[in-house]
C-alpha cells in the first residue's frame, strides 16, 4: 500500500513540530541574580549604631531605561549591548539599587535612621541623597562601569553637595556571576564616596543636640601623693 505523498509530508512536519516542542520544553531555566551590600554592611554587628542623629532620605534614584528589564544587560561595544535571556534579575534594579545603597549608607554612617524615597510616614529627614545613574553595566570578562551624578539636599531643598562618580570594577573572570559581583562592588564604592561627603558636611542641628545629650566620657582623676622618707638631723659643718 502506497501512502499519498501529501500524507507523508504532513507526517514529517508533525514529527518535526513534536521534536521542536520537546527541545523547547527541555531548555535550561533562567538563572536569577541579586545585588548584595558592601562588606561594611555585612560586617556591621546588630545594634552597632549611633543613637539619634539626623535622618537620611535616599532617593529618588533614577536608572537608564535600558536597565528597566529583567534580563541582565552587558556591553559588547560602545554602541552595542546584549540581553541575557537566561540570566535575569530576581527583582527590578529600580528597587534593588536604592535599597542596597541605603543599606550601605546605614552601615557606613552607623545609623538606622534611613528612609527610602516615597517615605510615608517619614522621620524628620535632615538630608536627602538623590542619584541619577547614567550607566551601570559591564562586559563579560571585562569591567563594570558605574557613572552617576548625585546630590545631597537639606530639608528645605538647598543643595549641600553636588558630585559625579565614575567608578570601574574589574570582573576578574568571565560569566554573569562575575558581572553581578562587580556591580555590587561598584555600588559599594559609590556608597563610600557619598558617606565621605556626608561626614565632611557641617553638623546638623540634630547631630549637635545628640552630642550634647550624650554623657561625657569618664575621666579617671589621679591625686598625686607626696613620698616622704625618714627625716635626717641637720648638722652644721
Amino acid at each position: 500500500m502506497r501512502l499519498d505523498p501529501y500524507v507523508l509530508t504532513a507526517l514529517a512536519l508533525s514529527t518535526c513540530l513534536v521534536a521542536l516542542a520537546g527541545c523547547a520544553g527541555s531548555s535550561a531555566p533562567a538563572r536569577l541574580y541579586v545585588l548584595t551590600p558592601g562588606p561594611e554592611a555585612a560586617a556591621a554587628p546588630l545594634g552597632a549604631v549611633v543613637p539619634g542623629g539626623p535622618a537620611l532620605g535616599v532617593g529618588p534614584v533614577r536608572l537608564p531605561g535600558l536597565l528597566d528589564q529583567p534580563q541582565i544587560v552587558t556591553r559588547r561595544g560602545a554602541e552595542e549591548i546584549d540581553q541575557a535571556e537566561f540570566h535575569r534579575w530576581a527583582e527590578p534594579l529600580a528597587e534593588s539599587v536604592p535599597r542596597i545603597l541605603a543599606e550601605n549608607l546605614a552601615a557606613l554612617r552607623k545609623t538606622e535612621r534611613i528612609a527610602l524615597f516615597g517615605w510615608d510616614p517619614a522621620p524628620a529627614v535632615e538630608q536627602q541623597v538623590v542619584v541619577d545613574v547614567m550607566r551601570f553595566d559591564g562586559a563579560l570578562g571585562g569591567d563594570v562601569v558605574l557613572d552617576a551624578r548625585w546630590w545631597i539636599l537639606a530639608r528645605d531643598g538647598q543643595e549641600l553637595a553636588v558630585n559625579r562618580s565614575l567608578l570601574t570594577q574589574p570582573t576578574g573572570r568571565t560569566g554573569y556571576p562575575a558581572v553581578v559581583a562587580g556591580m555590587s562592588r561598584a555600588l559599594a564604592a559609590l556608597s563610600r564616596e557619598i558617606a565621605a561627603t556626608l561626614d565632611a558636611l557641617p553638623r546638623t542641628r540634630a547631630e549637635t543636640c545628640v552630642e550634647e545629650a550624650l554623657p561625657s566620657p569618664a575621666v579617671d582623676r589621679v591625686t598625686p601623693t607626696l613620698r616622704t622618707g625618714p627625716r635626717r638631723a641637720l648638722t652644721r659643718p
